[in-house]
């Protein structure tokens, strides 16, 4: 070697012995962030630093937020309602209740605004996200610029969990493809179970877990509020184990008391008698309870009853039965909700949790009159424009609230849930959107057992929660800049009764419906679907003299109401309100691509989940073929091949004793059958349903197994609008998750030969054609 390359080499070993920890910090990885140690050639000469997590701030309080639906102001017993909620008025009684408090008068925009901290139209989600229009304010989607509070809490140092109702995710995005940005886990939450949709089956419901569809639980006795609550539970004691002294967020959304109201047989009995008196007297002691409890000032005077409510005592004595069941499944569905809203207290108590855990509960929206004058048995019958009869509901008397009916109440009992005020569910008038507010947090309310007046609204739940933490509004979420939080946080009223509200503005939109609240006084206007904006004739109140909405001062006091008007227009435009728009179904399917409503061939295969229905083919009075490619083993097989909806409508193909079958409920209102007369060969088959339009919701039907027609009828009702549209029971391959179409089989019934795929052909042209020629 030439003593020059020598001399580098033995530099170059000076320099690594002496140099060493310097040349090793500079090509060692390092983790992103400063490491504090320091680094060697080996461990001996080398000290460890560890990456530290995200912390919470010191004392930080778990939060839990208990979400109920269609619960009105005068239906808690803390209220002064009729309902015993012994667990939801403890957390009263320990912490305090508002009397003042607002939400949007709908359950997904509500969502979205307690979600948020922003107002639903500035978020998207001026309804529900399957009835979007394309508009800014009505696109289905909640933007990334407004961070959920999950996802700022996640980034906190929280654990985030959500269980139950999300209905924020359109049926067309809520499939095993997503996009799942706008499921929970795609909004900040870290573990999620319940149901996507805005309602489900309480016996038999359509669940999602995490980012996918899970079989609906089949055992003796169960009823989805134990399970919703039982793995809430789960996810508590999962976190409290591991140690990780990171607090929680749970979101438990119950989705009670919305319709379908379904309880266990022992609870709706207990209101055996309770309601036979009728909703005139039931909201008359529900606003004397209401003055002896201090929940309203003692000049407020109770609006007169709306004038399509019918007089209790006008009313024959089989629909004052029938209509008392109706209220009782309501009651007993709401008690049972509480029951285990208690077992929840009890686990944070064994946890030693219950006093620095904050949880707020609230519901949704106010009472639903979307039970129509006389209710229902069947909530999908309500869905496609037509209402049962007295006479029809009576002959499920005995079988209200249990699985063999989907129930709601009638308006009547809205009315006095909402009580005192008028309105109700959709609507701006107070009846809609005032609902019961407690918040509970033993280690910062101390003066425990009282009532706030604040007038506040679901939009500053958000800033609340953040306040209450000491974490302020992060300007950049993930990289992306965020929309300041339009709530102004109520947390000042937790310590001080007197203290003035700090709010000073907010509107309301829904359906058309508008209002405006500013600094005490209300304008309102009610809209009918269809009628020009412009003649809708705007209500004026003075809330702090007139808390019912009693006495309407437009006539009076003109320039008031101009102001507020005015107002209106303004944060309309401020928060993307326009268009105005009253149809109730809205965009249903608008959010399918073009392609997707023109094509003509589906295929689908077994083992996969189930599609919701506003994302399957639109069968419903369209020809239409559906065909199973199976192969039938020498000892037979049975079961699904494909199905659609369930126990209140929709339609099955299957195969039992060796026969192919098809069955087509239409809302419990005609159940037609058709089997093949021969057994089904062994081996290779094609097993096929083919359905032609006749006529307006009717058609003919045949079966055929290979090219043989096995089995025809000449006429098959079905449903105008579509079968479980709003729960999530779409359509199903090789198996039957959620309620079975027809009795004649028993979920999940999966068939047991080899299904390779389900081809459905829709003969859109013949439709349309046949349309043409009957207008010529």
């Amino acid at each position: 070697m030439p003593r020059f390359y020598l001399f580098e080499a033995v530099f170059l070993l000076l320099c690594i012995f002496f140099l060493r920890p310097a040349l090793a910090q500079e090509i060692l990885p390092r983790p992103e962030g400063p490491f504090t140690g320091s680094i060697g050639a080996s461990y001996r000469d080398s000290a460890p630093a560890w990456p530290h997590p995200v912390r919470a701030p010191d004392h930080a309080p778990n939060v839990i937020i208990i979400l109920l639906d269609d619960i009105g102001f005068g239906q808690l017993g803390s209220y002064g309602g009729p309902i015993d909620t012994p667990h939801i008025d403890k957390l009263a009684m320990g912490g305090l209740r508002y009397v003042n408090f607002h939400t949007t008068g709908l359950g997904a925009p509500t969502n979205a605004a307690l979600l948020t901290g922003r107002n639903h139209h500035a978020v998207g989600m001026a309804v529900a996200p399957d009835a979007a229009t394309g508009f800014p304010g009505s696109n289905g989607h909640l933007p990334k610029s407004a961070a959920s509070l999950a996802e700022v809490l996640k980034l906190s140092g929280y654990n985030t969990f959500a269980v139950g109702r999300w209905d924020l995710v359109p049926a067309t995005a809520a499939t095993v493809a997503g996009p799942f940005d706008q499921w929970p886990l795609g909004l900040g939450f870290e573990r999620y179970y319940g149901f996507l949709a805005g309602e489900t089956d309480q016996w038999m419901p359509a669940l999602s877990e995490d980012n996918h569809r899970i079989a609906t639980p089949v055992k003796p006795g169960y009823h989805l509020i134990a399970d919703l609550t039982d793995r809430a539970i789960a996810y508590l004691r999962d976190q409290q184990q591991a140690g990780n002294r990171r607090p929680f967020f749970l979101y438990l959304a119950y989705g009670a008391g919305h319709a379908p109201l379904q309880a266990p047989r022992e609870w709706i009995d207990r209101y055996d008698g309770r309601f036979d008196r009728g909703w005139d007297q039931v909201r008359a002691e529900t606003f004397e309870r209401q003055k002896r409890l201090g929940i309203l000032p003692k000049n407020v005077r109770i609006p007169s009853r709306p004038s399509e409510i019918e007089v209790w005592v006008d009313l024959g004595a089989d629909e004052k039965k029938l209509f008392a069941r109706l209220q009782q499944a309501f009651a007993g569905y709401l008690s049972y909700t509480d029951h285990h809203i208690g077992r929840l207290m009890q686990a944070l108590a064994e946890l030693g949790l219950k006093d620095k855990t904050l949880i707020l509960l609230l519901s949704s929206n106010g009472a639903s009159p979307e039970g129509g004058p006389n209710g229902t048995t069947n909530v999908e019958r309500l869905r496609n424009a037509l209402p049962m009869t007295v006479e029809e509901m009576l002959k499920d008397y005995e079988k209200i609230g249990g699985p063999e009916t989907a129930p709601h109440y009638p308006a009547g009992w809205a009315m006095a849930g909402n009580t005192p005020f008028k309105g109700w569910k959709q609507d701006t008038h107070r009846g809609g959107n005032a609902v019961p507010f407690i918040v509970h947090w033993p280690a910062r309310i101390k003066d425990t057992g009282k009532i706030r007046n604040q007038y506040h609204h679901v939009v500053d739940l958000m800033p609340t929660v953040l306040e209450a933490i000491g974490i302020r509004p992060p300007a950049r979420v993930n990289g992306v800049e965020q929309k300041p939080l339009e709530g102004t946080s109520l947390y000042y009223s937790f310590g001080d009764a007197q203290a003035q509200t700090r709010k000073t503005l907010q509107y309301y939109e829904i359906l058309g419906n508008r209002a405006l609240w500013s600094r005490g006084w209300a304008g309102v206007a009610s809209h009918r679907p269809g009628s020009e904006y412009w003649d809708d004739r705007w209500e004026l109140y003075q809330l702090d003299e007139d808390f019912a909405q009693s006495a309407d001062l437009a006539a009076k006091q003109t320039e008031k109401l101009r102001e507020l008007t005015d107002l209106w227009w303004v944060e309309a435009g401020k928060y993307g309100v326009l268009p105005l728009d009253d149809r109730h179904d809205r965009g249903l399917g608008q959010n399918l691509p073009a392609t997707e409503n023109e094509r003509e061939l589906h295929v689908f295969y077994p083992g996969t989940a189930p599609l919701p229905s506003l994302a399957a083919p639109r069968l419903t009075d369209h020809s239409h073929a559906i065909t199973a490619f199976a192969n039938i083993p020498q000892g037979g097989a049975e079961g699904i091949l494909v199905t659609q909806g369930g126990a209140f409508g929709g339609w099955a193909l299957f195969v039992k004793d060796n026969k192919l079958h098809y069955v087509h409920n239409c809302l419990k209102m005609q159940t037609t059958e058709l089997v093949s007369g021969a057994e089904i060969p062994k081996g290779i088959v094609r097993l096929r349903f083919e359905f032609t339009r006749t006529g307006k919701d009717h058609g003919k039907g045949a079966l055929f197994v290979n090219s043989h027609q096995v089995a025809e009828i000449a006429d098959i009702r079905t449903a105008p609008v579509g079968y479980n549209l709003a729960s999530g029971e779409g359509i199903q391959i090789g198996q039957s998750w959620g309620t079975p179409v027809s009795r004649d089989y028993a979920p999940p019934f999966p068939f047991t030969g080899e299904l390779h795929k389900v081809t459905v052909e829709l003969n859109v042209r013949q439709d349309h054609s046949r349309q043409r020629k009957r207008r010529e």
